[in-house]
């Protein structure tokens, strides 16, 4: 009832012991450009959300103010 076991080689067993740590390299100056490039391009796009948002606060503050009649104006004038 047990199982057969498939022998492995001893050199396999120590590859898969291996940390893969050891396995590292460096980036590319190539993959470094990239990865710069992905930097900017995420920042333009953040840069332009904030952007838009600060844009349709100002446009929502400029549209309550119009509503109100510029009732603050009127404050300011009966003084």
């Amino acid at each position: 009832m047990n199982p057969k076991k498939t022998k492995q080689s001893s050199s396999a067993y120590f590859q898969e012991l291996r940390p893969k740590f050891l396995d590292w390299r460096p980036p590319t100056e190539e993959e470094k450009a990239l990865e710069l490039k992905a930097r900017m391009k995420a920042k333009e796009v953040e840069l332009e959300k904030v952007t838009e948002l600060a844009r349709a606060r100002e446009a929502e503050k400029a549209a309550l103010r119009t509503r109100n009649g510029g009732a603050s104006t009127r404050i300011k004038r009966s003084q």
